[in-house]
């Protein structure tokens, strides 16, 4: 990664299409990608096909689950990560609802085990995790919730995969701290840059910007422990803190000749 090909990335981060909901490329339906309504309230033509996303946003508007941006967000994220960091142990952490870490158990096979994390499992969860069992009743063997707050009594299975989808300002340092100790993979995109760790170089934020100086120095945190790192994003039509940072450890891939394309 250099300085020299920001601006490169950040026209990328501004022309993000969707991917896993790809009818919400069309102008009729991109207005509704940041909306915070629940599924259900919606035009049912929304999601029309039988593939896995479209059934699962089905599902979500019976059970009155989740507003629609949460879902785009969590599948359009996954659908730029899965191929890097997919691995037998997962770990959502800062879950809330989890949808990020319930998608993995949903649509990877090779993904056994996957552990929502966070403080407080919401009442809501109940609801979305019918959601998915009744669509793919095996996500109920690989997905369990553990109420832990992120400190120093935290501990992750070695070589798991973490995932940070809006971890609050300082909660994605600590995430991708975790990550590291662990030795897996992460994904992160990060959100309230407010009370995140500082740019290791302060002269970079005059140039980029903070939020940016601040994740190019997540960046070097994690080459700087092995990591390969890249950046991607979502549509921004979802959220505008829509940059995702992919982190996959050099020496595992290469140890299992399996380095992701």
């Amino acid at each position: 990664m250099t300085a020299a090909g920001l601006p490169c990335e950040k026209r990328r981060v501004m022309e993000a299409r969707f991917e896993a909901y790809p009818q919400f490329n069309a102008a009729d339906f991109h207005r509704y990608a940041s909306m915070k309504h629940r599924i259900h309230a919606l035009p049912p033509n929304l999601f029309p096909s039988e593939n896995l996303p479209d059934r699962l946003a089905r599902s979500l508007a019976e059970n009155r689950a989740i507003h629609i941006k949460e879902l785009l967000e969590a599948f359009e994220f996954f659908s730029r990560v899965r191929k890097r960091i997919r691995s037998p142990n997962m770990v959502d952490l800062c879950a809330g609802h989890g949808l990020s870490g319930l998608i993995f158990a949903l649509c990877e096979p090779t993904v056994e085990r996957v552990e929502l994390v966070d403080h407080r499992r919401p009442a809501s969860f109940d609801r979305i995790w019918k959601a998915f069992v009744d669509i793919a009743p095996w996500v109920a063997e690989k997905v369990s919730y553990r109420e832990a707050p992120l400190d120093a009594s935290l501990t992750l299975p070695e070589g798991a995969s973490v995932l940070l989808v809006h971890a609050c300002g300082a909660l994605t340092d600590q995430g991708l701290r975790y990550a590291m100790k662990c030795g897996g993979s992460v994904a992160a995109m990060p959100c309230c840059y407010g009370k995140a760790e500082p740019a290791r170089v302060a002269g970079l934020s005059q140039p980029f910007g903070r939020e940016t100086a601040i994740d190019i120095s997540r960046s070097y945190t994690l080459s700087d422990a092995g990591y390969q790192v890249d950046w991607g994003s979502v549509p921004r039509a979802i959220t505008p803190k829509n940059r995702v940072l992919i982190g996959w450890n050099r020496g595992r891939y290469r140890a299992a000749n399996d380095a992701p394309s």
